[in-house]
């Protein structure tokens, strides 16, 4: 079966390649093919073979952050050891360079092909790769484990496509969950679906989300008047914040915005988009709604100032959502207006704002259920609903206020994944030294 699954994939990275190489012209991102195939730039003899090297793989910018703190946790109690952190896409490496600094090493995760993966095992040489959230890769899990290299999936959890998808792997996914080592899910319906698709009973806990565990400072006192001062925020003024949103979604969001101003005066909205490079096209939607914006990006160049008139500011940064959400009296998650299965839901929550977001949450259910039964989420029906609750919320500040405080509140009480992730990472690396001793 690994024949076929490597005879597939190979002639699919064939095909795919110069899908990829245009997308990344058009994007302006660089493909970075090289070190997809394992031929690095830097010189790694500086760094590897080590006495203890731990791997890291987090798939974008969502998983990193995820992984921030983790990361730091663990560069804390094994100074002495070397972090390999890899990441998919251009915007999860180009975050973890700014977040990730307990990393020795940052690269694109290596294509799964099997000669690829081998030639990268042998380099680095892991002692321990923890996969972040949904990274189960069956030529490298069998080349980390053919290595003895200890391997565990953390703040595991399984989507509904995902679920779906794997079943096609056959005895490949069989031979592939049997050399992971431990399995440390989310939640319990996680537990439940690693299980179904093959998991050993025995090497499945469940220890929470890394997304509670999300530090998030308050800004400056001087980073906190540059920004009102960028966004021309006043007393009088509410902040809706649309974040993470995709096609199909900034059109509802826009006429959103047109219903509020007639009788939200001083409203801003900030759209922040889950593919910055769609910045344009999101322009050109609110041109022909003669609706005046400005891009993020210039504004903090001071390429332009925000005019009176322009209350609509596109956020085409990666890595700073989060800390914006600070200034927002109300926050929307996008991927759920459509059939995509939502985003983060606990970032904004933990911010201690009320969150709004569509029915399509499926790739966040415990998430959605949690912010919905504490009543420090809503969840929207239609364009009608949609501007129901959200006149509502920003016309009751003493309920939103309240409910935002319950919400940073129920947040903190989940902490505590990260403890008990460095728990099992230690664990680990101590069977990972038995296994060379009786070598």
């Amino acid at each position: 079966m690994y024949f076929i699954y490597n005879l597939l994939l190979s002639v699919l990275t064939v095909f795919l390649l110069p899908y990829y190489y245009f997308k990344s012209k058009k994007s302006g991102e660089k493909l970075n093919l090289r070190e997809r195939f394992v031929f690095y730039d830097q010189n790694l003899d500086l760094l590897f073979p080590a006495p203890q090297v731990i791997w890291i793989q987090a798939a974008s910018a969502g998983e990193t952050l995820a992984a921030q703190k983790l990361t730091a946790e663990i560069r804390e109690e094994y100074p002495e050891a070397r972090i390999i952190f890899s990441t998919m896409t251009a915007s999860g490496k180009n975050l973890a360079k700014k977040k990730i600094e307990g990393a020795d090493l940052i690269i694109y995760l290596p294509f799964d092909l099997n000669w690829v993966v081998k030639k990268a095992v042998g380099i680095f040489k892991p002692d321990l790769f923890i996969m972040i959230e949904t990274e189960l890769w069956p030529n490298l899990i069998r080349a980390l484990d053919d290595g003895g290299c200890q391997i565990m999936l953390v703040s595991g959890r399984i989507s509904d496509d995902s679920f779906s998808q794997y079943k096609y792997l056959g005895t490949v996914l069989d031979d592939m969950l049997k050399r992971v080592d431990l399995f440390s899910m989310q939640h319990q319906e996680a537990a439940e679906k690693i299980k179904e698709l093959g998991a050993a009973e025995d090497h499945i806990c469940i220890n929470g989300n890394l997304k509670y565990d999300i530090d998030l400072n308050s800004p400056s006192k001087e980073e906190y008047f540059q920004k009102t001062k960028m966004f021309n925020i006043t007393d009088q003024t509410k902040v809706l914040i649309a974040g993470s949103t995709h096609q199909g979604e900034e059109e509802i969001i826009l006429d959103l915005y047109q219903q509020l101003k007639t009788d939200f005066k001083h409203l801003k909205l900030l759209l922040a988009p889950r593919y910055v490079e769609r910045r344009e096209e999101i322009l050109e939607l609110c041109r022909k709604r003669e609706i005046a914006a400005a891009l993020y990006s210039d504004l903090k160049r001071n390429v332009i100032q925000l005019s009176e008139d322009t209350d609509i500011i596109i956020v085409d940064t990666m890595g700073e959502l989060a800390q914006l959400y600070f200034y927002a009296d109300l926050v929307f998650i996008g991927g759920s207006l459509i059939d995509r299965g939502g985003h983060n839901v606990i970032e904004a929550a933990a911010r201690a704002k009320v969150v709004l977001f569509g029915q399509s949450m499926y790739n966040f259910k415990e998430e959605r259920d949690f912010l919905l039964e504490n009543e420090v989420g809503f969840e929207i029906e239609d364009a009608a609903d949609f501007f129901e609750k959200t006149y509502q919320l920003l016309a009751n500040d003493q309920y939103r206020k309240q409910r935002a405080e319950k919400a940073a509140e129920l947040i903190d009480q989940n902490r505590g994944a990260v403890k008990k992730q460095l728990q099992l990472v230690d664990v680990l690396l101590k069977q990972g030294e038995d296994y060379y001793d009786r070598k």
